[in-house]
């Protein structure tokens, strides 16, 4: 079985021209250059379009890690104050790299409870999650500069 992360790094270097992906996976381990190059290989036979689903893959990395797309701890906390607790909810649901506990404990405890109800529903698809990522992080920003 292999990890996600294998997973990754196989549809990264099957992008790559055979002459780079051979140079780089000279420099792994002997175990994890084997599983790797089996996985390039099983992707080549399906024929698929391996440089864009990599530049996929890399932009769905990068989103949420730049300052522009993502929200702070404060961000989040004036957000939980303006939205209901069931959009809140999906707002802090779709910033997976955001502690939920620790947001959560920076509310009042009947707001944070509320929410708590609201994450523990069905989860979001990935395209509503991207909407609702960009999305929050506009009324943020335009919440933020209001205060300002």
């Amino acid at each position: 079985m292999t990890t996600v992360g294998e997973r990754k790094c196989a549809l990264l270097l099957a992008s790559f021209a055979a002459a780079d992906r051979r140079r780089l996976l000279r420099k792994l381990p002997r175990e994890s250059a084997r599983r790797l190059s089996a996985l390039v290989r099983e992707l080549e036979t399906l024929r698929l379009p391996l440089d864009e689903l990599a530049g996929d893959l890399l932009v769905d990395d990068v989103r949420g890690l730049t300052a522009g797309t993502s929200l702070g701890l404060d961000q989040l906390v004036l957000l939980a104050s303006k939205l209901s607790p069931a959009w809140f909810a999906r707002t802090l649901a779709s910033w997976t790299e955001v502690d939920r506990a620790f947001c959560l404990s920076m509310l009042p405890r009947e707001n944070a409870a509320a929410i708590a109800l609201e994450l523990d529903r069905a989860p979001m698809p990935p395209r509503l999650i991207a909407a609702m990522r960009e999305e929050s992080a506009a009324l943020a920003g335009s919440l933020s500069g209001a205060q300002a």
